[in-house]
Parts: C-alpha cells; sequence; structure tokens
C-alpha cells in the first residue's frame, strides 16, 4: 500500500458469530521502530478485495472524516436536545463545520501574518481543540498602532507573554446578501449599526 503499510485481504470470509460471509483485510503499518496492525471488515456489492489500494485509501480518508466529527463533538458541541427541527440540526451541522474550517483558514492566515509568533499561533496546522478552547478564551490587550494591531496575551493567560503583530492591508467589510424576494429581483443584506 506504500512504503510503511502493507495488506493482506480475503473474500467471503465467514466468522462463527456473524450470520453472512464478509470481505476481511489485515493491515500492517511500521511506525518508527514499532509494528502496528488493523483489522477491516466489508459487506456489500463492491468487490473491494479485488482493488486493496481503492479500499485502503477509502478507508484513510473515512478515518479523516471521523477525525473530524470527533472534532465536532469535542470543540464545537451539537445540542440535540435543544433543537428539534431536521432543518435545525442540518443548519446546526453546517454551522459547526463552517466554524471549523473558518479556525483552520484563520490560523493559516496568522501564521503567514505573523510568521515570528511562538507555537501554537506558528502553525499553518493547528490544533483547532486548543486555539477554540484555549487561546479564544484567553485574556488579552489589543493594542492599536498606525500600521495594525499589536495582541498582547496578559500573564494571566496559557499563553502569557506572547505577542502577535497583526499587520494588514485595509480591513473591509463585505455584503452579505442573504435572501431574494420572489419576482423583484431584490436582496436583503445585514448592514452594521
Amino acid at each position: 500500500m506504500g512504503k510503511n503499510a502493507e495488506m493482506v485481504a480475503w473474500e467471503k470470509a465467514t466468522l462463527a458469530s456473524c450470520p453472512y460471509p464478509l470481505e476481511l483485510a489485515l493491515e500492517r503499518f511500521h511506525t518508527g521502530e514499532k509494528l502496528k496492525h488493523g483489522v477491516l471488515l466489508n459487506y456489500g456489492a463492491q468487490p473491494v478485495t479485488e482493488d486493496l489500494a481503492g479500499w485502503f485509501s477509502f478507508y484513510n480518508g473515512r478515518q479523516t472524516i471521523e477525525a473530524g466529527i470527533k472534532e465536532g463533538k469535542n470543540v464545537f458541541q451539537m445540542h440535540h436536545l435543544k433543537v428539534r427541527s431536521p432543518g435545525g440540526l442540518v443548519i446546526q451541522e453546517e454551522f459547526a463545520a463552517f466554524a471549523a474550517n473558518f479556525v483552520r483558514w484563520a490560523a493559516a492566515w496568522l501564521c503567514e501574518i505573523c510568521s515570528d509568533a511562538p507555537a501554537p499561533f506558528n502553525q499553518s496546522q493547528v490544533k483547532v481543540k486548543q486555539l477554540v478552547r484555549v487561546a479564544a478564551n484567553t485574556s488579552a490587550w489589543v493594542i492599536w498602532q498606525p500600521d495594525g494591531c499589536l495582541l498582547r496575551l496578559t500573564e494571566l493567560s496559557a499563553f502569557a507573554g506572547v505577542e502577535l503583530a497583526i499587520r494588514d492591508s485595509n480591513p473591509f467589510q463585505l455584503a452579505l446578501p442573504l435572501f431574494t424576494w420572489a419576482g423583484t429581483g431584490k436582496s436583503c443584506a445585514f448592514t452594521p449599526i
């Protein structure tokens, strides 16, 4: 499967406690000095044992998705008891995905703008949980300067003494056309007060 992974598979394997045949695969990973194993199970119409590289890629892609789901549950928590309608749940899930992606975008932007900042602010591949749960709840002083602003995290914070000099081009507000009335073609946008 790659320079550090191998895989072998069996089709139509039967297990004692399973009423139907499964496709099984055994993975072996070399991670430095350690050797790890994983087992894949499949039941479906698609013959995954004919394309082990495809099965391996699909499974590893699924692990990335699962990590995102876990992040969504632990960082941007869903409150299913407070939202009862199916449409409300969908909107809540979309906003949680947007928030996680926005934090990643903001972290990459901050890494680009403040390249000399200390960890964790200087890494484009940041830990979203650390930025949301710790950094966003950290006390700081915002000092406006002619060429931008200086964000100085206080001594009471987890990142005591860290200074982020944010110097960027002039900020601007995009119009947000959210709704269009049928027949008129006019849109509605929120404007700052």
